[in-house]
């Protein structure tokens, strides 16, 4: 029996969730979530699936290098999100002035 790669086990995965979201649906759906939450549930695990592979044999043998890259890409999110919620008013008169 061959070893499966992790492309198929997520591709299984996914074909498993929508599954288990088309029989909940059926069944009168999860809670009080809206279709359109669920959707976008699906959407975001389909797009994981696509790029996740690609990040996984990319740094295959190399936990320090995908810490230090997460942790880069954590740092750029944070200071967007504290630009964003402090320097709202600035940016807005930036944004006018030019």
């Amino acid at each position: 029996m061959r070893e499966r790669s992790i492309g198929e086990i997520l591709v299984v995965a996914i074909l498993a969730t929508i599954l288990v979201f088309v029989i909940a649906d059926l069944a009168g759906g999860f809670g009080d979530f809206p279709n359109e939450r669920w959707a976008s549930a699906v959407a975001l695990v389909c797009v994981a699936v696509w790029i996740g592979p690609g990040l996984l044999a990319r740094w295959r043998g190399n936990a320090s290098g995908a810490v230090r890259a997460v942790a880069l890409w954590l740092a750029i999110a944070l200071v967007i999100a504290l630009a964003y919620v402090y320097g709202h008013g600035f940016l807005a008169d930036m944004g006018v002035r030019v």
